[in-house]
């Protein structure tokens, strides 16, 4: 006797029902925007990073023109400093300018002012000022 094969009908298949895969799109979902958050944070701090080594290499900029002439005034500022170097004067993380001023605080010659991701003085976070200064 040959025996025959008989398909089973649609209503044993196996497959994921609309709740199921609503449920995996929220769980993705969820992961995806945890991870996000965690991104534009480590991306946040990294611009207080940049920021910081920016200043850095325009102590040398300020300290090689001060060997020469002296540290520039206030009002003259950082136009002196780059213009001697052929340069335009850099930006902060956030497309902002510095702020250099003379005399700096404690006895110091000069200072950098960053005033962080909102361009204010004040702030916290982020938006915090960064001062050459002060080390972070």
């Amino acid at each position: 006797m040959i025996s025959r094969i008989v398909p089973r009908s649609r209503k044993f298949r196996r497959g994921m029902t609309l709740v199921e895969v609503m449920v995996v799109i929220a769980i993705i979902l969820t992961l995806m925007a945890i991870l996000g958050g965690i991104a534009l944070a480590i991306f946040a701090q990294a611009k207080v990073g940049t920021t910081q080594l920016q200043m850095q290499e325009m102590k040398q900029a300020i300290d090689l023109y001060s060997i020469k002439k002296g540290p520039p005034s206030s009002s003259d500022g950082l136009k002196t400093v780059y213009s001697q170097l052929g340069q335009d004067v850099p930006k902060d993380a956030w497309g902002n300018d510095f702020i250099y001023v003379s005399p700096g605080p404690d006895g110091k010659p000069y200072d950098l002012i960053s005033y962080g991701s909102d361009g204010t003085e004040g702030g916290t976070g982020n938006a915090a000022d960064i001062k050459l200064s002060e080390p972070q």
